[in-house]
């Protein structure tokens, strides 16, 4: 048996082909403060361990769990990031927890637990007495010292539990120790670019945390906290000066929008990456940015982005008309949008991909053909097409559900394999909408070197069982 201070269970993950597959930065951020604080830790990883929900795969998670679980004596054991769609397996990890471990030892976390209103489903439906909502670094370690010094988890008062709800926010989020890097060789950010280049080693970073936009199908600008905390160019540079001395070349940031200010982003990125130049890294990176701050964007910032190493800007257009848009939450000039990649591709290397939504409001599959050869239109190097998922905790979800506890019911009526809950209208069934995904990767990469790659002949692998 092996003795460890924190125990952290990695829930299966959703895999789409031809996408990357990481170890989540969130757990990185946990074990550093641990580790920094002298504790053990150790991970049960079961992201790959499944190929579906469904009850064979979930019953092999069953085993597998049993059989790792029974080798360990952990002080604490933490099950994220939880997210809505993993409900079948969650309940899989829980109740293996419960049955290996003390239950007043045992807390979940992540973005689902983060949601307000959702309390519910780890007291109700997990049957776990504690939860970590927001910023999980301060409190894990908290809550580990509380349980080593003999006293209970729930007397933590960074732990939410059932009659005291608590959301963790790390004010200065400079000073929290850089992620510890698992599996930094075996995580896969693009199956695309790693066949074409084996040597490059890629790393994730997120510079930012909270949101300061509404878009009313996304959870992150929704949550009751989510003040925006931004970290600085200097504490940035650092980590990827730590990242290079690994052996890393090349950076995916995560941010939902590296710059996030659209009357200041010539500016922001000036000194960013004139830092970053300064500092002879010689990295490569891509980021993702709101195509409005994108069309801000002036001759010399992207001169600046591409001597800095940026290989690739990937923007959320999502829709090309306004009626679309709206339901979305977003006003975006879509003629803006095309002048800014334009000049982005007169001026440099740098690839631009976007992203689209297809579904939502009234839209008929003349509507989503349209906007597609629309996107085919843009000028862009890539495109990714996904189809308007509800999540609990958005705006749209509160105009198909009732009530803050249905989706659970909807996931585990429905034989999607993987528990997305997608958006059906009266002229578009669910099924319907996968096979308008495969019909736009289809149409944009026709004639393209990835014709054939697996993303574009199944990119969400979401077919229901039997299809």
């Amino acid at each position: 048996m092996v003795k460890v201070d924190l125990l952290l269970i990695n829930p299966p993950f959703h895999q789409r082909s031809g996408s990357g597959s990481i170890f989540p930065l969130g757990l990185g951020y946990i074990i550093s403060s641990i580790e920094n604080s002298g504790y053990s830790w150790d991970v049960i990883d079961c992201s790959k361990r499944i190929s579906s929900y469904y009850e064979e795969d979930l019953e092999n998670l069953k085993n597998f769990l049993n059989e790792e679980m029974g080798k360990y004596l952990p002080e604490l054991i933490g099950i994220g990031p939880c997210i809505t769609t993993q409900i079948k397996a969650l309940k899989v990890i829980a109740d293996c927890c419960k049955e290996h471990f003390d239950k007043e030892r045992i807390f979940a976390g992540g973005p689902l637990a983060s949601i307000d209103g959702q309390e519910w489903f780890f007291f109700d439906y997990l049957e776990l007495d504690q939860i970590i909502k927001g910023d999980g670094e301060s409190a894990v370690l908290h809550g580990l010292q509380y349980v080593k010094q003999g006293r209970k988890l729930s007397d933590c008062t960074e732990i939410t539990i059932r009659n005291r709800i608590f959301f963790n926010e790390i004010n200065d989020i400079n000073k929290i120790p850089f992620p510890h890097r698992l599996y930094l060789k075996e995580n896969i950010f693009s199956v695309r670019r790693s066949v074409s280049d084996k040597s490059i080693i890629s790393a994730s970073m997120i510079t930012s945390r909270g949101c300061l936009y509404n878009c009313y199908y996304c959870v992150s600008g929704n949550m009751k906290y989510k003040k925006f905390r931004k970290r600085t160019n200097e504490n940035i540079v650092e980590e990827l000066i730590s990242l290079k001395e690994m052996g890393v070349s090349d950076i995916v940031f995560y941010d939902d929008c590296f710059f996030y200010n659209k009357y200041n982003v010539n500016k922001d990125v000036e000194a960013y990456c004139s830092l970053l130049i300064d500092s002879n890294i010689n990295m490569t990176w891509q980021m993702e940015i709101r195509p409005d701050i994108l069309a801000q964007l002036n001759n010399d910032s992207i001169v600046l982005l591409s001597k800095s190493g940026c290989r690739q800007i990937n923007i959320g257009i999502e829709k090309t008309n306004s009626v679309s848009q709206q339901f979305l939450g977003k006003n975006i000039e879509i003629n803006d949008i095309r002048k800014g990649i334009d000049q982005i591709k007169g001026l440099s290397t740098i690839k631009v991909a976007g992203t689209f939504i297809l579904g939502g409001g009234n839209e008929t599959e003349s509507d989503i053909k349209s906007m597609i050869k629309n996107s085919k239109n843009m000028n862009l190097d890539y495109a990714h097409y996904n189809p308007l998922f509800i999540y609990p905790g958005t705006r749209i979800y509160e105009t198909v559900f009732h009530n803050e506890r249905e989706w659970v019911d909807h996931i585990l009526r429905d034989k999607f394999p993987w528990g997305e809950i997608i958006y059906e209208n009266e002229h578009i069934s669910g099924e319907e909408l996968l096979d308008l995904v495969d019909y736009a990767y289809t149409y944009f990469y026709a004639g393209t070197d990835y014709e054939n790659s697996a993303m574009v002949q199944d990119r969400f692998n979401l077919r229901r069982k039997g299809e």
